[in-house]
């Protein structure tokens, strides 16, 4: 987000950028945004050049140990005027609304704060860590509209329209993410320097997992945001990208997914499985100690890898998984959407 006000502000970068052409000439200089830690090794990125302020980050998670549940819009605003308060530099506001004349006609503008990127999130719950995991590979196989659907890291991660420069949507299993953090944030350059693991974190992270919890994320870039009339403090319509947001998750959040459970299987019997599926004489594969060691273990499944798969119709049993709407755990605490506080 950024605003123009009257001249006069304090000024705050980190450095700049000054560009000179072939002849040795003064063209631009650009100032470096200024990283402005918080408590809990967070941090955003602010810069003034004395008329316009910048900022940049994800002010749900400044100052705070975790952001599993976080802020509204509004919220998310004031606690940027709050930090840009404590940095003395003016808050952001909506402006005054104003018609322009366009090549596309007369259009609706306001002189406050505009918005480069806009990140919504919600949470929801599959049950159980097993079940996150089933959820995140059936979601593997789907696709959103024409973007590129990804798989990243062991199966937490998967996306849609990586790259994209208008809206580029994920969904990642929390507790995961959680714990990743909490060690990356313990290591010190020298082992003396390093922290104890926090142990809430690893309390929540275990929580996330006990519910399943799958969060769905989606960015909505600038081009998106000009095209939509969302790009203004003053003329955002929440309720209106609250519908995109709801629309472009449908394909998170359908009625259910079913998963064979035959997934649960080791790998080598697995395997075994996926040979037998294919049609293949699975007793040429393998000793007959071996074989009805895994017959054995694919038996409770409804499999008989004795009877050739292509004798009968198989039909493996499902798992039926649906996300829920989740709510705080007892132990969570929420701060004031005003509270900020600087590291030291």
């Amino acid at each position: 987000m950024y605003q123009t006000h009257a001249p006069g502000l304090p000024m705050l970068q980190d450095g700049c950028f000054v560009r000179f052409d072939a002849d040795g000439g003064h063209e631009s200089t650009t100032l470096k945004k200024l990283k402005v830690e918080g408590s809990h090794e967070s941090a955003v990125f602010v810069r003034c050049d004395g008329q316009t302020v910048h900022f940049e980050g994800n002010v749900s998670k400044f100052a705070r140990r975790d952001n599993v549940f976080g802020f509204t819009f509004a919220q998310c605003v004031q606690r940027i005027n709050s930090l840009l308060g404590t940095l003395g530099l003016p808050p952001f506001t909506p402006g005054q609304k104003m018609e322009v004349n366009s090549p596309n006609g007369w259009q609706t503008h306001w002189t406050g704060a505009r918005i480069t990127r806009l990140d919504l999130t919600e949470n929801f719950a599959s049950g159980s860590k097993e079940n996150a995991y089933h959820f995140m590979r059936f979601l593997s196989s789907q696709q959103a509209s024409r973007l590129k659907t990804g798989t990243h890291g062991e199966g937490e991660t998967v996306d849609f329209g990586r790259g994209s420069r208008r809206v580029y949507s994920k969904a990642y299993l929390k507790g995961p993410e959680l714990r990743k953090h909490a060690k990356k944030d313990t290591r010190g350059p020298l082992p003396e320097l390093s922290k104890p693991f926090d142990p809430y974190l690893f309390e929540l992270a275990d929580w996330c997992d006990a519910v399943g919890l799958v969060r769905f994320e989606t960015t909505y870039k600038s081009t998106f945001l000009i095209d939509n009339g969302f790009q203004f403090l003053g003329g955002i319509n929440m309720q209106k990208l609250e519908i995109d947001f709801n629309e472009r998750q449908s394909v998170f959040t359908r009625a259910s997914c079913d998963v064979e459970e035959i997934t649960n299987l080791d790998s080598k019997t697995l395997a075994i499985y996926r040979m037998w599926e294919a049609g293949d004489d699975v007793t040429s594969k393998c000793s007959r100690a071996t074989f009805y060691r895994h017959r054995a273990k694919l038996l409770p499944y409804g499999v008989d890898i004795a009877i050739k798969s292509n004798v009968i119709k198989f039909q493996p049993k499902t798992r039926i998984i649906k996300l829920e709407p989740v709510s705080m755990p007892d132990f969570y605490k929420i701060p004031s959407p005003s509270y900020i506080r600087l590291a030291a």
